[in-house]
């Protein structure tokens, strides 16, 4: 990698990944949204492009030729209708994959594991698991991410690597945010017992991945990799640990049954009224938090030569030395 375009790159992954791009010494070019503020640690450092990602094509001069395109925009939500998921997702990817065609650029695109939609819950999935079925917009448009980036592999010989992601976090992720929230509340932020892998992956630990990705010679095109901390961390011990860090209450519980009916119901009348935020749970989020489901990441420790370096306990003292304590 030399010359790098990354779109998303405001967001948390995209801050965490051009850090690392440029300790890597490359060229990064990075896509943000009309009125996104700028990192200060970017000045001098990073080209910046204004844009919708929608609409690539049309600033595809002003970017320039790169090798390399790391595409994260995306609607980032278990909530919004299935058409603008669609249109940010999906049609963004289309266009950053034609950019990526006409430089012959390698792409590699981050999808998530809510790819695997109805199949979590399954206990240990990899690569090779069956995609099950979407009960939200999020899931519906992940899985349609991956299918136009593979169809573009097969049809069009896009250069392509497909990243899943387990549940981020670290600071300014929502699992760290979102979770912060409950606890100060005192709202459930455990779906039963919490007894169960929470299917974690710290930024530090995906950027690893992506840039393995974008480097690493001899990666078969439309390849598909899991990637996860891989260290057995529950729900319970996570939740349990944010809590002990930030000095908020212990995490309350829903029982697990409870939460797993109610979610429909709750997202039934929270589009019947039009909400813009999120219902406190949601089918993605029992699915994600109320279900046992290990994601296996052995492929790109074998292939990529990933190796999740950032353990809890690193993490906690990061998010310590982060947010203000109550």
């Amino acid at each position: 990698m030399k010359n790098v375009f990354v779109t998303g790159a405001g967001g948390f992954i995209g801050r965490h990944l051009v850090a690392q791009l440029l300790a890597q010494g490359c060229n990064v070019t990075a896509l943000m949204l009309p009125g996104e503020p700028v990192p200060h640690t970017w000045a001098g450092r990073v080209r910046t492009v204004t844009g919708d990602v929608r609409k690539l094509e049309a600033v595809a001069e002003e970017i320039g030729e790169v090798d390399t395109i790391f595409h994260l925009a995306a609607v980032v939500s278990d909530w919004g209708s299935r058409q603008e998921h669609v249109d940010i997702t999906v049609h963004g990817t289309e266009q950053a994959i034609l950019l990526a065609l006409k430089w012959n650029a390698r792409f590699v695109v981050t999808t998530s594991i809510a790819a695997f939609a109805s199949a979590m819950g399954g206990g240990k999935l990899s690569e090779a698991t069956p995609r099950g079925i979407p009960a939200s917009s999020y899931e519906y448009a992940k899985q349609l991410q991956e299918d136009v980036t593979l169809q573009a592999v097969r049809e069009q010989g896009l250069r392509a690597v497909i990243i899943r992601p387990a549940n981020v976090y670290g600071v300014g992720s929502v699992w760290v945010n979102r979770f912060r929230e409950f606890l100060a509340e005192k709202k459930p932020a455990l779906m039963g017992t919490g007894e169960w892998d929470a299917g974690l992956v710290h930024v530090h630990n995906l950027v690893n991945a992506l840039t393995l990705a974008g480097s690493r010679e001899g990666i078969d095109s439309g390849e598909i990799f899991v990637i996860s901390d891989g260290q057995g961390v529950t729900w319970k011990q996570y939740l349990n640990a944010l809590s002990q860090t930030l000095s908020l209450p212990a995490p309350k519980s829903i029982p697990n049954v409870v939460a797993r009916l109610l979610a429909p119901v709750l997202e039934f009348f929270g589009n019947l009224l039009g909400l813009k935020k999120a219902p406190p749970v949601t089918r993605l989020a029992y699915r994600l938090t109320g279900v046992e489901s290990i994601f296996d990441a052995s492929k790109a420790q074998q292939i990529l030569g990933y190796q999740p370096t950032v353990t809890l306990d690193e993490a906690m003292q990061e998010i310590r030395q982060a947010y203000p304590q109550p």
